[in-house]
């Protein structure tokens, strides 16, 4: 009877210490959860607001980029301002300009319409030391100064008559993210790869999920994959709706909606609200 007695109190025991490490593991759960949410809106303030600070955090990022970018096998995301063109000659390759020094000290986004509406006479300069292409071209505008860190996003291709509304980037405005998960497919692939979307590129008018959009996802990260027009994208929406892409197909962001476009049309083939 002892030895029962004496087993009841080690079980006794055991269930109080595991409420009580239960306990305190829900206890440091929300500790860590407050002051995760207390750094992060400091941090942010503090960005924002303290030229200092923000171009400390700048400077530290670009040296980073620096030492990231000659010791992983993929591209990685420049920190700074650009103007760049992307296109699959014998591989994927980008050709870009660093437009930090002319942008950074802007204080407003008011001189963006200036500078990005620009984007096709760079996109002619630089076309014509393009030997070879495959795809489309994917021409990105970073935009970053104090206040402001976007991605401007455009297709072109070789013939391109698109409507003068999108070439309009003066106006642009902030858009939510109407994709849950992203994830590229193809038939001689055993895993599919997930493509994911800065915030940065969020942006009215913005083109996304081009092939060489697609190629360039890919080239930006670490899983390996098999690249051709076979490909699919499929993309489950903020609607839980599934969208399935080909390779003659990409996305255009407005306000409230996306348009799935034809590449080759350039009709619209489906809107989402």
């Amino acid at each position: 009877m002892i030895d029962n007695i004496a087993l009841m109190n080690v079980e006794d025991i055991n269930e109080k210490c595991k409420v009580f490490f239960t306990f305190i593991g829900i206890k440091l759960f929300f500790l860590f959860n407050f002051l995760k949410t207390h750094f992060e809106i400091n941090y942010n303030w503090l960005y924002e607001t303290n030229e200092t600070f923000h171009r400390t955090i700048d400077t530290l990022d670009n040296g980073l980029y620096s030492f990231k970018k000659i010791s992983v096998p993929y591209y990685i995301e420049p920190p700074y301002s650009y103007f760049k063109i992307c296109y699959k000659g014998d591989i994927y390759r980008e050709e870009y300009l660093n437009s930090d020094s002319l942008l950074y000290n802007t204080k407003t986004k008011d001189i963006l319409g200036t500078i990005v509406n620009i984007y096709k006479d760079f996109f002619n300069i630089v076309k014509p030391l393009i030997k070879h292409n495959e795809l489309d071209y994917l021409v990105l505008i970073h935009y970053k100064n104090i206040n402001n860190d976007l991605i401007i996003s455009r297709v072109i291709e070789e013939d391109d008559n698109k409507d003068t509304d999108y070439n309009d980037v003066s106006n642009l405005e902030i858009t939510r993210n109407f994709f849950l998960s992203i994830d590229y497919t193809h038939p001689e692939m055993k895993d599919n790869v997930p493509i994911t979307i800065d915030s940065k590129y969020l942006i009215s008018g913005n083109e996304l999920f081009s092939p060489c959009f697609i190629l360039k996802c890919l080239n930006y990260q670490s899983k390996p994959y098999i690249f051709d027009t076979n490909y699919k994208l499929t993309i489950l929406d903020s609607n839980i709706k599934n969208v399935v892409l080909n390779s003659n197909q990409y996305i255009r962001l407005s306000n409230k909606t996306y348009d799935i476009v034809d590449l080759q049309s350039k009709q619209s083939s489906k809107k989402k609200d």
